[in-house]
């Protein structure tokens, strides 16, 4: 049940606005874009609430949006321009006329075009990442805590969830994109279930099926045939790094790359279509979802956005293109007033890495262009991993196929029938063109455009990962136009395939189905499925050691641990037992309350180089301190010595679950001079 309120929480009000189109290929689209639309209204309602003085709870928020929703329609079908012509005498119609939400019906190809890709890539990643305790990933317990601060603050304020920790806290950051923070901590309020459960969601549902719902819609858009987009839709799900992109906990970093096709062809149908300011406003609305979700998505969805304007087919009218680049302005930019400034001084609070291959820009082409790791089934493992899997044969098999795939693409700009892969091929160039640049190069320009994504040269791979199925299902369907070249110049009998679409469907849908079957095979998804493991708590002593904080953690107390190293922050996330971490300050921004949280657990736990620290154990009313076994693989090394913590006089061993150990805080550890 909570997995599908998730869903509907962020599908459900961006669909509404689907009724400010009238029926046809317009509200498909929208309804396409349905979860960016949504997270725009979030953007929307959580800057301005507060701004009007108004509740800003995250169910305000969600109230919010669906009242903006039912307004907008509700206007869209009263102003002058509504959704039902005037008839030939001029005559509108009558009011219920004009409310009536008129029945739509789509083909049942498009509905099997739809739902085999999504049966696809949700089948996927419930083999990936379903049946764990929580999302893989360091950044996925940030995000539990962002949202359950959410939930307990009741505000949905960046002051009030982006904090040093659970009690006692201070401001840790000044700008944090948070809108799909605010529809998890909805959906668990909603639910009443687990925010680990909602974040898993997103993981293997909403971001998928907003893919395939936006591939799909893109394509056809385009003149592609629904086999073909089909395949289009269904390619990344084992093409790419889709999950991949999550093996950190950024679920954002998966979730928004999915939208981009839905918001690129708004934007280009409210340019060349038939309703610029309709489509213009809804373009912009999900434009500031996006930027308040994972903001550096922007670019992207842009540069391929611009691509589509390009081969769309439709005239292009100066004054209509003006009307919607108004429009998209005015929507963009209203729901992110609030936060001008914040967003123009958040690069000051953001360490970029030095690029990786300085200087070196022949490896850098290597690492981005052809290096054969980087076309493996499911971005894994990624470029320059030690576990590279060439001798496992399905891999093999999968890269023989696409290799020679993604080559052939390129012949798209010259193909008419494959219009529909040219702004994927163009934006996929150019970001690996940047790519290649940021990873070489230390210039100005280079460092501040990589500071968006913190220099993490995976993160833009991760941005344009559904250009990699996509383009390979081009590159299939160039054989298949080739195939048909050839046998109606040979067999005199074959002049029917000359306009036939069928050799393009059955290459495509060759291409996949192989490389789904590839994908499908255990030597294949067993290893991604481990990392994934590897990176999330596994086995029930944790969620015995999480109930059994949650009950016996007093009112106002928290718990120590090792910050998320070893997943104990699952513990406030999920069950509310206020912990001792939150976020550590960004650049700019005191760090004295953070140091003190960390001087109260080294004290604790007794660290040789530990000073006495107990006023702060007091200060924050640390009760328990909790350890265990597992850590996330790449992380530093544990802030405390077993030995040392086992023998330390200021704990003492209070409940032990599998190798999940919890300590109860002494009088030793609380004592403090200055105590009246």
């Amino acid at each position: 049940m909570t997995t599908l309120i998730a869903f509907a929480v962020v599908a459900v009000p961006g669909a509404l606005l689907g009724f400010a189109l009238p029926p046809g290929r317009y509200r498909w689209a929208v309804w396409a874009t349905a979860p960016a639309l949504t997270l725009g209204l979030t953007t929307l309602a959580m800057t301005w609430l507060p701004k009007l003085g108004l509740p800003d709870s995250a169910l305000a928020v969600l109230v919010a949006e669906v009242v903006l929703a039912g307004l907008a329609v509700l206007v869209s079908r009263l102003v002058p321009r509504g959704l039902v012509d005037a008839d030939d005498e001029g005559r509108r119609p009558p009011l219920r006329a004009r409310l009536r939400l008129a029945p739509v019906w789509p083909h049942w190809h498009d509905l099997v075009g739809v739902g085999v890709p999504a049966v696809i890539s949700v089948s996927f990643g419930w083999l990936l990442l379903g049946r764990l305790i929580a999302p893989p990933g360091w950044d996925a317990m940030n995000h539990g805590f962002l949202s359950r601060r959410i939930m307990d603050s009741g505000s949905v304020l960046i002051s009030s969830a982006c904090t040093s920790g659970a009690t006692d806290v201070e401001l840790s950051c000044s700008f944090y994109p948070l809108a799909a923070n605010v529809s998890w901590a909805q959906a668990a309020e909603l639910s009443g279930g687990k925010l680990s459960t909602v974040l898993t969601a997103w993981s293997i549902l909403v971001g998928p099926l907003a893919l395939v719902a936006g591939v799909y819609a893109a394509v056809r858009a385009f003149g592609g045939r629904p086999v073909v987009a089909a395949c289009a839709a269904a390619a990344p799900a084992v093409l790419g790094p889709m999950w991949m992109a999550v093996i950190t906990g950024r679920i954002t970093e998966q979730t928004a790359p999915c939208l981009a096709g839905g918001i690129a062809l708004l934007i280009a149908l409210a340019v060349r279509g038939a309703h610029p300011v309709r489509l213009g406003l809804l373009a912009g609305l999900a434009g500031a979802g996006i930027v308040m979700t994972h903001t550096y998505d922007v670019l992207f969805i842009a540069v391929l956005a611009l691509g589509m304007l390009v081969w769309l087919r439709g005239r292009l009218r100066l004054k209509h293109a003006a009307a919607a680049a108004g429009a998209m302005v005015v929507a963009g930019l209203v729901p992110l007033v609030p936060l001008l400034g914040v967003l123009a001084g958040a690069n000051g609070e953001r360490l970029s890495n030095q690029p990786a291959l300085l200087g070196r820009w022949g490896d850098s082409f290597e690492y981005w262009v052809s290096d054969p790791q980087r076309y493996l089934l499911f971005g894994y493992p990624p470029v320059g991993g030690k576990d590279f899997q060439l001798d496992v044969p399905t891999i093999q098999v999968g890269l023989w196929l696409t290799i020679p795939c993604l080559l052939l693409s390129v012949l798209c700009l010259g193909i008419r029938p494959l219009r529909w892969a040219r702004p994927w091929l163009v934006a996929g160039l150019v970001f690996t063109a940047i790519g290649i640049w940021t990873t070489a190069s230390d210039s100005g320009a280079a460092m501040t455009l990589s500071s968006l994504w913190y220099g993490v040269r995976e993160r833009v791979r991760s941005m344009i990962f559904p250009v990699y199925g996509l383009l390979a299902v081009a590159g299939a369907v160039v054989v298949g136009l080739a195939v048909r070249w050839l046998a109606s110049r040979l067999v005199s009998r074959a002049a029917a395939l000359r306009e036939s679409g069928v050799p393009a469907a059955v290459a495509a849908s060759v291409l996949v189905l192989t490389l789904l079957g590839l994908a499908a095979a255990p030597s294949s998804w067993q290893p991604v499925r481990g990392a994934f493991k590897s990176r999330a708590p596994v086995g029930e002593s944790y969620v015995q050691a999480f109930e059994w904080l949650a009950e016996h953690t007093p009112p106002g107390a928290t718990v120590a641990y090792d910050r998320h190293s070893e997943f104990m922050s699952w513990s406030y996330a999920d069950y509310g037992t206020p912990l001792l971490f939150g976020i550590p300050p960004l650049p700019g921004l005191p760090t004295e309350n953070y140091d003190q949280r960390w001087a109260a657990w080294g004290w604790l736990v007794d660290n040789k180089d530990a000073v006495p620290a107990g006023c702060e154990v007091r200060r924050f009313d640390i009760g328990y301190v909790v350890v265990g076994s597992r850590r996330i693989p790449g992380t530093w090394g544990r802030h405390y010595d077993r030995q040392r913590l086992a023998a330390s006089d200021k704990l003492t061993l209070a409940q032990e679950f599998g190798a999940v150990k919890i300590y109860r805080v002494t009088d030793a550890g609380r004592a403090c001079p200055t105590a009246s």
